[in-house]
């Protein structure tokens, strides 16, 4: 059948226009039929909305390692991921890292779709600049503890800080590695920029935060500075726990042996 010419016509004129307006292209960010995807938020240390995109997504343990960049929206979409159970990890310059473990993805030829949105901070400025252990036997309540001291320098003086120390039985350990994290809150007289404080940890008070070796194991231990915490579920428990932003610069990394 002949297309009457005004009609085809705007057939041509449509075709012309698709060329140069990208009309028709596919969904630059479509979502896979199999994989892992999710979304997330950025936000500043005011809670202000920050953009969305250009944050990597990348899969431990995968070889090679397999990423993914989030879009305007924070969606982002991981392609050709095999059965397993992963460690995603977001990242951004100016942004402190998130690490979401425990991720399953039960079929390769799946989609696994994260159960919640994650938010991102903006880095914090209060960084920890040193950490010392030691341990100590007996003390008044009968139970041998180690004691930590930490440092931290801040742009602007401040009278609050807060540190999140990592443990581990290996001296890799950072928040990448480490499975055990006690949260804690320093505070000075006086408003400065920088500041010191100390924490004396038993057995007991190290197990609380997961901390377990048996008596006697070397332990290591990094410190961060950090403000913010994230409420997200943990995928393992169900249980709703926090993730502290850290300023991505540690301590250096210091021994001490388990009470």
């Amino acid at each position: 059948m002949k297309v009457p010419l005004p009609y085809g016509r705007l057939l041509h004129f449509c075709g012309l226009l698709a060329l140069l307006s990208g009309c028709g292209q596919k969904d630059p960010d479509p979502v896979p039929p199999t994989g892992i995807a999710g979304t997330v938020t950025v936000r500043n240390q005011l809670g202000t909305g920050l953009p969305k995109g250009g944050v990597t997504v990348t899969v431990f343990p995968t070889s090679p390692l397999l990423t993914a960049k989030t879009n305007e929206a924070g969606a982002f979409a991981l392609g050709s991921v095999p059965a397993g159970t992963y460690t995603l990890v977001f990242s951004r310059p100016g942004l402190s890292t998130f690490v979401l473990r425990g991720v399953a993805h039960p079929q390769s030829n799946g989609l696994t779709r994260l159960p919640e949105t994650y938010a991102l901070l903006q880095e914090p400025e209060l960084r920890a600049t040193s950490l010392r252990a030691t341990n100590s036997p007996a003390g008044a309540g009968g139970l041998p503890f180690v004691t930590f001291a930490t440092g931290r320098t801040s742009p602007q003086p401040t009278s609050n800080g807060s540190y999140v120390l990592y443990f581990s039985t290996t001296p890799d350990v950072s928040f990448l590695t480490a499975t055990s994290a006690i949260i804690l809150v320093s505070s000075a007289s006086s408003a400065t920029t920088t500041h010191s404080s100390t924490w004396s940890l038993d057995r007991a008070e190290l197990a609380r935060y997961g901390f377990t070796p048996a008596s006697g194991t070397t332990g290591y231990a990094v410190a961060y500075g950090m403000q913010g915490m994230t409420p997200y579920t943990d995928l393992a428990t169900g249980q709703k726990v926090h993730w502290p932003h850290p300023n991505l610069t540690p301590s250096p990394v210091v021994s001490f042996t388990m009470p």
